[in-house]
């Protein structure tokens, strides 16, 4: 099921009445976990506009995806019959499975004037890598760390290991995925945090961000030596 499908019908949930009524909804298994996902952000939107210049008790509005595979909604009273109509139109579209997506990411470093570390995983971002050569010049490139993180679309993809985190939104529409992440990569002495929100196609390499850094893995403040670059790269496989 596509997200973009949602948005049309969400926005039918009008501005109610403080008080709150609670519900609960029958889901297609396919796509549960979009669908709850969707309805609580329309409802977290949906109360802000209700508190807005108000004062007193705020509505209850929350949607929870139970294990029996049904939404419970606590909403304002007069929004429970348009989150059916919204949910009763999902249905109606016999949406196909909400895709799996796997990304791959790297944390590469590149030092100027070195040889390129003898490590099989670069092989497969030659093409990157000889990209990142034509901007800066000529590097030696080292993989410091990597991932691979699945998830479905319309929800978070997390990874946590290592010097690596990686938190992440994913939304596919068939070739092409909207990826908003937060990543972290922490080895004494580099620290860094990257924030992005990126388009990527399918079969496609991306270098997500960049910034110099000291060697990472070494800290010796008083050797003078030329900083290298930290380059982040993420990967939707072809094959998914």
């Amino acid at each position: 099921m596509k997200l973009h499908t949602l948005v049309p019908l969400c926005l039918l949930l009008v501005a109610a009445a403080a008080s709150a009524d609670t519900a609960v909804y029958d889901l297609d298994a396919k796509n549960a976990k979009e669908v709850a996902k969707a309805i609580q952000a329309t409802l977290d939107a949906q109360c802000g506009v209700i508190n807005q210049g108000q004062s007193g008790l705020s509505p209850k509005c929350r949607a929870e995806l139970l294990s029996t595979g049904q939404l419970l909604v606590e909403a304002p009273a007069a929004s429970q019959s348009q989150i059916g109509a919204v949910l009763k139109a999902i249905a109606a579209r016999n949406a196909s499975p909400t895709p799996r997506v796997t990304l791959q990411y790297w944390v590469i470093y590149g030092s100027p004037g070195k040889p390129d570390a003898a490590d099989p995983s670069l092989k497969p971002l030659k093409d990157v890598l000889q990209q990142l050569e034509r901007v800066h010049g000529e590097l030696g490139f080292s993989v410091q760390d990597t991932a691979s993180v699945t998830g479905q679309s319309g929800t978070s993809a997390n990874f946590a290991g290592g010097s690596l985190q990686i938190g992440s939104n994913l939304h596919a529409s068939g070739d092409n995925l909207d990826l908003m992440a937060q990543i972290s990569f922490a080895r004494q002495p580099v620290v860094q945090t990257l924030n992005v929100n990126v388009t990527i196609k399918r079969g496609e390499f991306v270098v997500l961000g960049e910034r110099t850094a000291g060697e990472p893995g070494k800290n010796e403040p008083d050797k003078a030596e030329k900083p290298g670059m930290l380059f982040y790269v993420v990967h939707w496989p072809q094959a998914q």
